[in-house]
């Protein structure tokens, strides 16, 4: 089982006692069942990144929690470190390595886990079939085409044994029968591997595709009203 519930999240950006902080998540309460994606849509500046780096352990919430299947993963008294949660992320920007070629983001990834060397070559291998990467593992970033980095962010998000994958707007800029290449690769390893999902997005197409269930973010609070099942 893999259910995720935040509860009551706030959180403020910058000294609270002075002017210029601000107040980005208000009260924050939602869940995801086990094996469900969710999707999250809201304006910018609404907090939706803010939300996944909390989930994600790279930021501390002021009050409320975030658990995974019973267990507080963040709260303003516990904090689970990243790498402990078993939570992949994929970010806006992709954040990929420039230094690493696409098996060094791989193994990079695989050599925080408890695999044998065995082990993790195998999924290595596996991994770079599964995100059609396998004659480009000797290439770095800069050689990629823009879906083929897509791949590669996926690729490093999914290596691991997650039970919980966080995307920010992951496929920006991709269109057409690239986007669909990609879309189809995620969803189908996504599917096979019941992953909990939560995807940050404006686009019906991904939405359509992906989620099972839409929430709105607005000014940092969930608007009730706005939730829609598909």
């Amino acid at each position: 089982m893999s259910r995720l519930e935040i509860e009551g999240l706030c959180k403020t950006l910058g000294d609270k006692r002075a002017a210029s902080a601000s107040v980005v998540l208000r009260g924050v309460t939602f869940s995801i069942s086990d094996s469900e994606c969710l999707g999250l849509r809201g304006a910018t500046g609404s907090g939706k990144t803010t939300l996944l780096r909390i989930i994600a352990g790279l930021n501390t919430p002021d009050t409320g929690s975030v658990s995974l299947d019973g267990t507080v993963l963040s709260s303003p008294s516990t904090q689970v470190p990243p790498g402990q949660r078993g939570i992949g992320m994929v970010f806006q920007n992709l954040g990929l390595w420039p230094h690493l070629t696409v098996q060094g983001h791989l193994d990079y990834v695989l050599s925080a886990t408890r695999m044998s060397a065995g082990e993790r070559q195998q999924r290595r291998q596996e991994t770079l079939e599964t995100f059609l990467l396998r004659d480009l593992a000797a290439r770095f970033p800069a050689e990629l085409s823009g879906g083929e980095r897509h791949l590669l962010a996926l690729a490093r998000a999914l290596c691991a044994d997650i039970r919980i994958l966080l995307m920010d707007e992951p496929f920006t800029g991709l269109d057409g029968a690239l986007k669909e290449r990609v879309l189809q690769t995620l969803n189908k390893e996504r599917s096979r591997r019941q992953l909990t999902t939560l995807l940050v997005t404006h686009n019906e197409d991904e939405i359509r595709l992906l989620c099972q269930r839409v929430e709105h973010l607005s000014e940092g609070r969930i608007v009730v009203h706005a939730a829609r099942k598909l």
